[in-house]
């Protein structure tokens, strides 16, 4: 798995690739007939990408606070998510973090947040995303920001879980390649965003790897 996942994020940026006899077609081809996957219709930036081949190539040892709750055996991409709302919320703590992943990346400091990098796979459906998972936490402990660069091959089930529970809408782009979802807090300042594309090359045996997704969520308020 972790041979899959690294292979999917480390061609073309984050597009995905697999080995072995593939049905190549070009993007600007495949973009067409992929629009229609998409329910209503956000593309990673170069930080984003590289935040993930370093999160995924890290293997910083987890703080001495955190050792505790370290499980014995776990995969390395931790255990898959159920649903990914068990991902994309603001109630964990570092202690969480640990006990779902044996390797936790950290030091990756924002100030005056604490980054704690994980590597992601909820499953191997269509649906299902892999990728470079970030919990940011405050001096105390609370989560103040998620970030995911990652891909899937269906974009609709995180769609309806950011419309329907993070107040995330679809905002019209210049882009006609890129989706971009945003979520705003009662000031109307910008929490969330979501960018989709296409992946640069669409393989038909990689299906998993037909979208870039770039998720950056704050706290509202934080």
């Amino acid at each position: 798995m972790r041979f899959l996942l690294r292979s999917m994020l480390l061609t073309g940026g984050l597009a995905a690739a697999a080995l072995g006899p593939a049905l190549f077609f070009s993007a600007s081809e495949g973009w067409s007939q992929l629009q229609s996957a998409l329910p209503l219709g956000g593309g990673t930036t170069d930080r984003g990408a590289d935040e993930v081949l370093e999160g995924l190539d890290e293997r910083a040892a987890v703080p001495a606070e955190l050792a505790p709750f370290l499980p014995a055996e776990l995969p390395p991409e931790g255990v898959p998510a159920r649903d990914l709302e068990e991902v994309f919320r603001f109630d964990r703590t570092p202690g969480w973090v640990a006990v779902h992943w044996p390797r936790v990346s950290t030091g990756l400091g924002q100030l005056p947040l604490h980054g704690y990098r994980v590597p992601l796979v909820t499953g191997t459906g269509e649906d299902d995303l892999a990728g470079a998972l970030t919990y940011y936490f405050g001096p105390q402990q609370q989560l103040e920001r998620i970030t995911f660069y990652g891909t899937t091959g269906n974009v609709n089930r995180l769609i309806h879980l950011l419309v329907s529970q993070h107040r995330f809408t679809r905002r019209p782009t210049n882009d006609a390649g890129l989706f971009l979802y945003e979520a705003a807090d009662p000031s109307h300042r910008v929490v969330g965003s979501l960018r989709i594309r296409s992946a640069p090359v669409l393989r038909a045996d990689d299906p998993l790897g037909r979208f870039e997704i770039a998720l950056d969520m704050r706290r509202s308020g934080a």
